[in-house]
């Protein structure tokens, strides 16, 4: 198999999580690397752009204000009956 090296740049948080998962499984970075962005990019080809769910959301600050707003305010009738039959 044919390979090339790449380089990004990663938070340090991420660099302790790929690490201490490598050590603890005994798989290599660089396979775990390639095995996380080829399903990434399956998921990404496969499913419907609007099932991906972003792993970071970024809000303004209006944006805050809004789901804050949301959080404080009292649940509707339809959440409180779609709750009771959870």
């Amino acid at each position: 198999m044919n390979t090339t090296q790449i380089s990004a740049t990663v938070s340090n948080e991420t660099k302790l999580l790929i690490e201490n998962y490598s050590h603890k499984s005994g798989i290599k970075k660089s396979f775990l690397i390639e095995d996380a962005l080829l399903h990434h990019l399956q998921a990404l080809k496969e499913l419907p752009q609007d099932l991906i769910i972003p792993i970071r959301v970024e809000l303004t600050d209006s944006n805050m204000q809004q789901l804050l707003d949301h959080l404080d305010a009292e649940p509707t009738p339809e959440l409180k009956a779609l709750m009771q039959n959870v």
